[in-house]
């Protein structure tokens, strides 16, 4: 009854997996701050092409959260822990949520091809296809390495903050973006896996084949334990190669040992209670790196670094 009194947007907006979209919009922050630093020809975003990067890219990452409970929401209605979520219970149908999906899509394409730049909204366009169709429709329910590889959709927040500024993704040129890149591709196992360690029973009534559910806990735990460790290079290359100073590599390289600390811990014990505390912490690291960074960034703007 409570959620049958809930505002309808609320649902709509849930369909969104606001936490996740908001995660995508932070990673693309200080990407649009890093080209002026590398004397690439830009001044950097301005006002409004930051804006309209911030904004096309939460659309484009809302349109492929809602249909990937479109096409999920079978799965959705055999796992205890997302049987209440809109499709599922019934509260959207699935007609209202593919057009809500597609709006959201259009708009994310026309605000960041208008007002940002053409490679900034074909890459939210090739990423929501590769999320939607790629991930969700195919590798979710057929591969163990299901979100290794899907984890590529959820790292193009810093590729299109990047692109909005300069119009160029050039793996030489736009090099400290794909490295941005790199750390969410990394980070996206250890995180996940740690949510599928504790509904490991959800995932295989489900028939999804997540890494605890084909390969055992055991394997998981340690293949979490390497994706955390490589994550060391990959921070301390921003730093390492002059993309990034001292304001960013301290508190970043503290972050990323202190994970490697929770995996570490998680493998060497054993215990699975330990797995959620990881996944906590994962939330936070990520917006610790890229805040960091923004951060860094700024005080390089203001000349103070």
């Amino acid at each position: 009854m409570e959620s049958e009194a809930e505002p309808i947007w609320r649902d709509y907006f849930q369909l969104t997996k606001p936490t996740i979209s908001m995660l995508v919009v932070v990673t693309a922050v200080p990407a649009m701050l890093m080209p002026a630093m590398r004397g690439t020809g830009t001044a950097g975003a301005t006002l409004p092409v930051a804006l309209a990067a911030l904004f096309g890219t939460w659309f484009a990452s809302a349109s492929a959260s809602v249909f990937n409970h479109l096409l999920d929401h079978d799965v959705d209605m055999n796992m205890g822990r997302t049987r209440g979520r809109p499709l599922p219970s019934g509260r959207v149908s699935n007609r209202k949520a593919f057009w809500f999906a597609t709006i959201l899509g259009v708009v994310s394409w026309l605000i960041l091809d208008r007002f940002a730049s053409s490679v900034s909204a074909w890459t939210a366009v090739a990423a929501n296809a590769f999320y939607v169709l790629v991930y969700t429709a195919f590798l979710k329910r057929r591969t163990v390495q299901n979100i290794v590889i899907g984890g590529a959709a959820g790292a193009v927040g810093p590729l299109i903050g990047w692109a909005a500024c300069t119009n160029d993704l050039g793996l030489v040129s736009a090099w400290p973006a794909w490295v941005l890149f790199a750390i969410i591709f990394l980070w996206t196992p250890p995180h996940f896996w740690a949510l599928a360690i504790k509904y490991k029973a959800d995932y295989a009534a489900a028939h999804i084949p997540m890494m605890p559910v084909v390969r055992g806990d055991a394997v998981t735990r340690w293949q979490m334990l390497l994706y955390t460790t490589s994550l060391v290079p990959a921070v301390g290359s921003l730093y390492w190669f002059g993309a990034a100073g001292l304001t960013y590599m301290i508190p970043s390289m503290f972050l990323t040992l202190l994970f490697v600390r929770y995996a570490w811990r998680l493998w060497l014990t054993g215990e699975n209670s330990l797995a959620m505390p990881l996944f906590h912490y994962s939330c936070f690291y990520l917006f610790g790196i890229f805040g960091s960074l923004a951060a860094d960034r700024l005080l390089n703007v203001a000349g103070l670094v």
